[in-house]
């Protein structure tokens, strides 16, 4: 049995009230994402993505006031921040008053949404409270989940439909509600608008709705003069844009199948369609038989006896994406999003019950993230998007598609207002509409095999990036910059982590965060703009070193002995930067003092010969970057960068050292680590901890868990991320040792005499390591069940044991200085 709520959440929601989600007006707890003109601007709240979903949910699961399984947290995702449908309308007076909000649930999408709520997924628990998440999530998550299409004028029209790098972000006025009309008239710089961010468009340049519309509210923005509205609720993933309200949907719905009457969901009207199928089951219309059947309704109450299915589109930009354009205005009852969606949803919810029986405490977090990531599945590794279409084809039965969509159409035409009645021909139209979808979903929608995903990595990036930044950088131009990057190092809970430095000074802009939502929460255009401008690499290194030694402290403290890579990235936009002998002590300092600390540059223009002290590797670590205001190829002109990042190794250290003062040997000590079937993880251990040559020093690779398959560990002292011999072209094999672990046992790399031969620390080379486990095809059973700590259940823990590290600093002065005494007995205190 599932448990479904907590005491705590019983005593907090108290009893049950109105579904307010479902009801005819924008639900009071969303009314602040209408209202708010820094929550009404998107670049304001976080990028739709997956990462970010899963991010947010990972929020709720962890906030101390809820405690709800997987089915219950995804049916009070639905009651509490999904509401299809809302729309804005524009008050015929041309005029707003404050007592009234201009949005209100009238687009078709909120009919069905409405059914599903009422009576196909219902809860006595209506809601999360309103404080789980902050305002910027909340509304993030509203509009993930929430399907509607704003088809306004925007003014952009003759080039959206290009789609290749749209270059325009939406960005509305300033002064209120009333004057909240988006548009895209270009102007020469960004800043020149108070709340606009991300491309150059200005929101003054009035663009009138045309008031020709029919008399029908969603009329009004079907038939609006956009030739492509904006699709709302749909996140970006590798595998093709996704509506997650779908997703959710299946999943609740699955989790919990219920059968519903045809009369339940017709109760209070006449029934007018007696020959369909008398019952629905709950998972046709929370995903497919939804979207088919409101494209059945709409398209034939105007004579469209050819149903057509799929409407393509894309997001704005490659990077930092915030809204999602389709090509055409025509035909947007089933969108590619909501195919996908529906599909995704219909996937899981038939799994849910052979899913929860392998592992009944699975998150719903880590749910969504195993089926969207490149390996391994849920639980198989044919369970992922990138193999929807095949799974399409194994499980859904054509005939039950029909059968339910008649079902489920029949029970929408008494509850939606249409522009017509269809009086006869039902089946013909749920048939047509049936074929076009196998037809389209199969053939049209050529999304990223599972070859293509398996193929681009096998290494999960665990990386505490620090990224100094420059402010004369134009936030449109940096912004897509660094939204990449974060991307691309899985920035996330059980990932990797970002600071944003300031390079005036070094000061903190952006505290250390392991979740992309709130690092794109805070860093927005204002609060770029309200950064100092300039560099001063003198006065930022001393400040960094200062941060970097309290890390340090605080890992002795903690006795932290492994984990994350440190890399500190200047990304720097001012022209000769000042490079002076202080500048240059200060980064000698913090290069010795902090060796596991891998230091870089991207400059906008050639600065090598200027900085190239700065740095351990003058060829690798200084680079070039030609970054532009439309975002166009950010992923090709990061790409020597990105590498850079991803070659620092996850640290084992001897965590007695802050190369300040003497310290002891580090004794017998270990951490837990976790690894993915078919990844692979890379580790350095510094020559800083194995210098003086002690016979007894080394490092012990264990394994006491169970789990699918052998473990490989290979090291090397050249070759920085070595593999099992033969794998790396153009490698000698000797040059790197393998070994395999089983189940049990333990693999010791002894460090005795490591250093024997070269002259200083910085001479000798580190010890490379790396785990690697074995690809599988089912990971049948849940090995890895601490949540804390494992991202998926099928997780192998190995562990790390240090034996005998020593401490020796490459400065030539190991003494600690006087403010480093003091930041330690302040520390100590």
């Amino acid at each position: 049995m599932y448990q479904y709520i907590s005491l705590a959440l019983l005593v907090m929601l108290g009893g049950a009230h109105a579904q307010v989600t479902a009801q005819a007006n924008v639900a009071p707890d969303l009314r602040e994402c209408y209202t708010n003109p820094i929550l009404m601007d998107r670049n304001n709240l976080p990028p739709p993505s997956v990462n970010t979903l899963v991010d947010i949910i990972q929020k709720i699961e962890d906030s101390p006031n809820v405690n709800v399984d997987l089915r219950m947290l995804s049916v009070l995702l639905l009651h509490t921040y999904r509401q299809d449908g809302i729309e804005y309308h524009a008050p015929e007076s041309g005029t707003t008053s404050s007592s009234v909000l201009p949005f209100a649930p009238t687009f078709h999408s909120f009919y069905r949404h409405r059914l599903l709520l009422t009576k196909l997924i219902p809860s006595n628990l209506q809601a999360l409270p309103n404080n789980t998440l902050p305002s910027t999530l909340k509304c993030a998550l509203h509009h993930m989940l929430s399907t509607t299409i704003d088809a306004r004028v925007r003014g952009d029209e003759n080039t959206c439909g290009q789609f290749a790098e749209y270059r325009a972000l939406r960005t509305p006025r300033a002064a209120g509600v009333a004057e909240d009309v988006e548009i895209f008239a270009p102007v020469p710089e960004i800043e020149d608008t108070e709340y606009g961010q991300m491309r150059q468009f200005n929101p003054d340049a009035e663009v009138e709705f045309n008031g020709n519309y029919g008399s029908m509210r969603s009329a009004r923005q079907l038939m609006g003069e956009s030739t492509c509205p904006i699709l709302d609720g749909v996140i970006h993933t590798s595998w093709g844009a996704t509506s997650a309200g779908s997703v959710i949907a299946g999943i609740a719905a699955g989790a919990e199948l219920q059968t519903v009457s045809l009369s339940e969901l017709t109760k209070g009207t006449v029934q007018t369609y007696d020959n369909v199928q008398q019952n629905v089951v709950n998972l046709y219309p929370a995903t497919l038989s939804g979207d088919l059947a409101e494209a059945v309704l709409i398209q034939g109450t105007r004579a469209r006896n050819d149903i057509t299915i799929g409407s393509g589109g894309n997001f704005n930009t490659s990077q930092a994406r915030r809204y999602f354009m389709l090509s055409s205005r025509q035909n947007v009852e089933m969108t590619d999003p909501e195919i996908r969606g529906d599909l995704d949803g219909f996937i899981l919810g038939n799994r849910m019950t052979s899913i929860l029986q392998t592992y009944s405490t699975l998150k719903l977090s880590q749910l969504i993230d195993m089926y969207y990531s490149p390996r391994n599945g849920v639980f198989d590794s044919s369970i992922r998007a990138c193999n929807r279409r095949e799974l399409t084809t194994s499980i859904l039965s054509n005939n039950a598609l029909v059968t339910q969509t008649e079902s489920f159409a029949a029970a929408l035409n008494a509850n939606m207002l249409l522009s017509g009645t269809i009086i006869t021909g039902l089946t013909q139209l749920v048939t047509s509409a049936v074929t076009n979808f196998q037809s389209y979903s199969q053939s049209n929608m050529n999304d990223l095999s599972c070859t293509i995903t398996e193929s681009a990595t096998d290494v999960r990036s665990r990386t505490n990036l620090y990224i100094v930044l420059d402010a004369t950088w134009p936030y449109a131009t940096i912004y897509p910059a660094i939204s990449y990057l974060l991307d691309s190092i899985e920035v996330g809970k059980f990932g990797s982590s970002v600071t944003l430095l300031s390079a005036f000074d070094g000061s903190v802009v952006v505290n250390k965060t392991f979740s992309p939502a709130d690092f794109h929460s805070e860093y927005t255009l204002l609060k770029h703009q309200s950064m100092m401008t300039g560099v001063n690499l003198e006065t930022a290194f001393t400040n960094i070193r200062t941060m970097m030694h309290w890390s340090l402290l605080n890992e002795t403290a903690t006795n932290y002995v492994g984990g994350n890579s440190s890399v500190l990235l200047f990304l720097l936009n001012s022209g000769t930067i000042q490079n002076t002998e202080a500048t240059y002590q200060q980064a000698k300092q913090l290069n010795e003092t902090v060796p596991d600390l891998k230091v870089l540059f991207a400059t906008s223009s050639n600065q090598i010969d200027n900085l190239w002290n700065l740095v351990r590797d003058m060829h690798d670590d200084i680079h070039t970057i030609s970054l532009t205001s439309t975002g166009v190829g950010v992923g090709d002109r990061l790409a020597a960068v990105l590498n850079r990042i991803k070659l620092a190794n996850r640290r084992i250290i001897n965590p007695l050292c802050n190369f300040e003062f003497t310290a002891g040997s580090s004794g017998l000590r270990q951490f837990d680590d976790f690894i993915e079937p078919g990844y692979i993880q890379f580790y350095a251990v510094s020559p800083n901890y194995f210098f003086g040559n002690n016979d007894n020093s080394k490092i012990r690779i264990s394994r006491t868990s169970a789990g699918s398959g052998t473990l490989t560990v290979c090291y090397s002292r050249t070759i920085v991320q070595p593999r099992r011999n033969g794998t790396i072209i153009g490698v000698d094999d000797n040059l790197i040792t393998c070994e395999d672990l089983a189940s049990s046992g333990n693999i010791e790399i002894s460090l005795q005499n490591a250093c024997g031969g070269y002259p200083a620390v910085g001479s000798c080379p580190p010890m490379y390591i790396s785990v690697q486990a074995v690809a599988v095809s089912t990971t049948s059973s849940a090995i890895c069940t601490d949540n804390r700590l494992c991202r998926f259940p099928y997780n192998i823990r190995f562990t790390v044991q240090v034996e005998e590290l020593q401490c020796y600093s490459s400065a030539t002065n190991i003494g600690a200085s006087i403010l480093f005494i003091v930041l330690a007995a302040l520390f100590n205190l």
